[in-house]
């Protein structure tokens, strides 16, 4: 149930709201024209009281985004309470979703227990399913002849869900959208006032960090799952895999040095270690091993679960809403206690040993956050409010609840960070994502991304369904989704630039052939990310899958190395406007998300130089080297926000702003009016563009980057690579994956042919090299502009421009 928050009063209607003081954790009635609405999740009381009955669940279709689920048996009864002012009569009607058509049975003010001659009848009619956006109606249950006062209503089971209940008019109750849009302008009053600026003071001790040119210099990992179980299962991989994996051509290496809730490998001075790790370092052997065999190693460390820990200091274990403690691999443990420190210890001993970096895989805290009691403390004391028990995105405790889960994240990431680096400042740490490259999930912040050296990402992630609001891509032709070539390039962007332009570890796995692995290879090192490619413990080492990709990453990786994104044009991705929308996902993609999928498509479509910018980036004013800062939300800038474009603007800045009729949700003649209408409100930048590629197919992308010492660019082209597979290669129940089978048998798309780079710059070229093909190309001045032709291409070409001088 949602904590009180408010107490309202609504005289037009006669309704008084009340927050009973029996039932302190109770949400407010909401007061809406002509009737008072209560949520079915707010019941004063329930009968049987112990999880088996009339539990909420969330629901995207329900009028605060969650509803009543098991409403069953008929014995069960929810009790709901409210308050009239005047005498009169009153009809109480019920959203309801039911499959079949039983009968529901209620009662008002009755005896406790109800007496036979209390109840009343009202017979269900079946509204076909039990989720979905046509499954809830309204059905009037009945009149009320009520005095002024206190009431009660009393539902009992029936096999149904309930969504809500109103007391007022004869006729339909209120439309649902108004009351989601109450519930949501309830939420964003909150959200104004993040407990966390976008910017804190402490932003600035990220700044000076710089990548170690190692980490910079190799574009292409592999990645193994070396665990226990293979040291026994086949010693000589488990300890030779450094060398194995460079005889492919690997020179960095990602590998499990703590896979789960596992002792340590090594002979920690804190926490349990494995039996024979006080004579038998594992993880320094594995650490030499892999620098003998000339490669760097990124120790995959699984830092969420202890189960020694957990069984020490349960006080510690992280906990579900049910109080039970999360499991995974093992009892996950909350960092909101002395278990940040406690890993602390451990991660600077496997930086002295040598661990080149640390591979932090998957959520760091439980989503959508911890409910331990440490956790609980925490909230109350910084908020004031109590914390929300159910996962109702229109709490705004339950928002709240998600920014102290990030904050607390951010806060152990920048105590390791510090630690780690005094130690060896050249040891990275990956910071997985989870959902951010989604641009739709709460989940970690822009701040985060700041702070890591790197961020860890996967392959297929942006374009993963059914994360928030994209259901609204399902069954609806009038809303349009991203095309997916844009938001794998999209989600890259977004993973690269939030750190700063260094470049994202991403994580690829069940390759089916070589041609997936070298399209996947060469599409990902295009977009400035380094290709982690995993690889089977089965078959370490695997020459026929791998060494072409390895061949053509290494050989491409010096055009990358030291350079960050050309800034040109830069596309704000604004989580504090979607955050004020998400709860409504349709509204969040409608106002901000497909705005910002529309602009950055547009521009990657004609291949000019485009990168983002985040809320603590544009606060900060990091505009240097943009000429085109692209605004998807305009209206909801904060005002740190308005005086960074201010200033770039009275800098001779170009601002693009989201317009009205530009209607990015839209399909067929409607997008493409919207992307006409931002080329020509850009169409004088466009002009001007540093870099222009023209020709090839229309998935073919081009990313232009900046050398660190300025007298040189690298243009990297690459065919469309959004055909390429990666999953699972077996489901989980052991049998072949279909959708693996019939990726094998893809064919790559046709070379891309009569393309040519245009370049308008202050100084002059020198050379240029496609380093992919090995070869020198010509060029043809005219002027302030240089045309470059290429040779045609079926997968990547890689352009690396030298000049006279350095650029200004």
């Amino acid at each position: 149930m949602r904590p009180a928050l408010y107490a309202r009063t609504c005289s037009s209607a006669a309704l008084v709201v009340l927050i009973l003081a029996t039932a302190p954790a109770l949400a407010a009635p909401l007061e809406m024209p002509g009737g008072l609405l209560i949520e079915a999740e707010d019941f004063a009381e329930r009968s049987p009281d112990d999880g088996s009955f009339a539990e909420p669940m969330a629901s995207s279709h329900a009028l605060g985004q969650q509803a009543v689920f098991r409403f069953f048996p008929h014995e069960g009864r929810c009790t709901y309470r409210f308050k009239v002012e005047k005498q009169g009569v009153y009809y109480l009607w019920l959203r309801y979703a039911a499959e079949h058509g039983p009968q529901m049975r209620w009662a008002l003010d009755p005896a406790d227990p109800p007496d036979a001659d209390d109840v009343r009848r009202y017979d269900v009619e079946s509204t076909g399913a039990l989720d979905g956006p046509d499954a809830w109606r309204w059905g009037r249950l009945g009149k009320m002849e009520l005095d002024a006062g206190d009431h009660r209503v009393v539902l009992f089971g029936a096999p149904i869900r309930i969504d809500a209940l109103w007391v007022g008019r004869k006729d339909a109750p209120v439309d649902t959208k108004a009351v989601q849009q109450m519930r949501a302008a309830e939420m964003r009053a909150h959200m104004q006032h993040p407990i966390e600026p976008i910017v804190p003071a402490w932003l600035t001790e990220v700044e000076p960090y710089r990548l170690p040119e190692w980490y910079d210099a190799i574009r292409v990992c592999v990645h193994t799952r070396l665990s226990l179980p293979w040291r026994e299962k086949n010693p000589d991989v488990f300890a030779n895999a450094g060398k194995k994996f460079a005889s492919l051509g690997f020179r960095e290496v990602a590998r499990h040095i703590k896979t789960g809730s596992e002792p340590a490998w090594w002979p920690s001075a804190v926490g349990a270690v494995l039996d024979d790790a006080h004579e038998v370092n594992l993880a320094k052997q594995i650490i030499d091993e892999a620098h003998a065999a000339g490669c760097r190693i990124i120790v995959y460390h699984r830092h969420m679960e202890d189960s020694y820990l957990a069984e020490e200091h349960p006080e510690w274990t992280a906990r579900d809403k049910h109080g039970k403690v999360i499991i995974k691999r093992g009892p996950k443990i909350c960092f909101n206690t002395p278990y940040a420190e406690f890993l602390e210890t451990r991660l600077v001993e496997l930086a002295r040993m040598g661990a080149d970096g640390f591979y932090f895989d998957e959520v760091h805290m439980p989503k959508p956050f911890c409910r331990c009691e440490n956790c609980r403390k925490k909230f109350r004391e910084i908020c004031e409010m109590e914390y929300p028990e159910e996962d109702n995105p229109l709490d705004p405790a339950y928002q709240k609840a998600i920014e102290l889960n990030n904050i607390t994240i951010e806060q152990t990431f920048r105590r390791w960070r510090k630690a780690i680096h005094a130690v060896n400042p050249e040891c990275v740490l990956l910071v997985s994502s989870n959902t951010y490259p989604t641009l739709d999930d709460r989940h970690t912040t822009h701040r985060l991304y700041q702070i890591a050296d790197s961020m860890k990402t996967e392959f297929n992630l942006p374009v993963r369904p059914l994360q928030a609001g994209r259901w609204l891509f399902e069954g609806d032709p009038t809303i349009v989704r991203p095309e997916t070539d844009a938001m794998l390039a999209l989600g890259y962007a977004i993973a690269r630039d939030a750190c700063g332009g260094r470049p994202p570890h991403v994580w690829t796995h069940a390759l089916p052939n070589a041609l997936h692995a070298r399209f996947a290879t060469a599409g990902l090192i295009a977009h400035g990310t380094i290709a982690n490619l995993d690889h089977s413990e089965a078959t370490i080492p695997d020459p026929e899958l791998f060494a072409e990709a390895v061949a053509l990453g290494n050989q491409i990786a010096p055009a990358f190395a030291g350079a960050r994104p050309m800034r040109w044009a830069a596309v704000h991705f604004s989580e504090y406007a979607r955050d004020l929308d998400m709860p409504l996902g349709e509204e969040a993609w409608r106002n901000v998300l497909h705005p910002t999928y529309g602009m950055f498509a547009t521009l990657l479509r004609a291949r000019l130089p485009v990168t983002i910018l985040t809320d603590s980036q544009l606060e900060q004013g990091r505009l240097d080297g943009v000429s085109v800062l692209l605004l998807p939300a305009p209206e909801r800038l904060t005002e740190a926000m308005q005086r960074s474009v201010q200033a770039f603007e009275q800098a001779g800045g170009v601002v693009i702003r989201q317009q009205a009729d530009w209607a990015w949700h839209s399909a067929g003649e409607r997008l493409q009016q919207a992307g006409a209408g931002l080329r020509a409100a850009m169409a004088d930048a466009i002009d001007a563009a540093p870099v222009t590629v023209k020709g090839g197919p229309e998935k073919m992308h081009a990313v232009s980057y900046l050398h660190g010492d300025r007298r040189g660019l690298t243009v990297a082209l690459v065919n469309d690579f959004s055909w390429v597979f990666t999953g699972r290669a077996k489901l989980r129940n052991g049998e072949p994956n279909p959708l693996y089978q019939e990726a094998i048998t893809r064919q790559p798309p046709a070379p891309c042919r009569n393309v040519s780079v245009s370049l308008q710059l202050p100084v002059k070229v020198e050379s240029v090299t496609d380093i992919a093909q090995g070869k020198v190309l010509a060029t043809q001045a005219n002027g302030a502009q240089t045309r470059i032709a290429l040779d045609s291409f079926d997968c990547t070409a890689v352009l690396v421009i030298r000049l006279t001088e350095p650029l200004p």
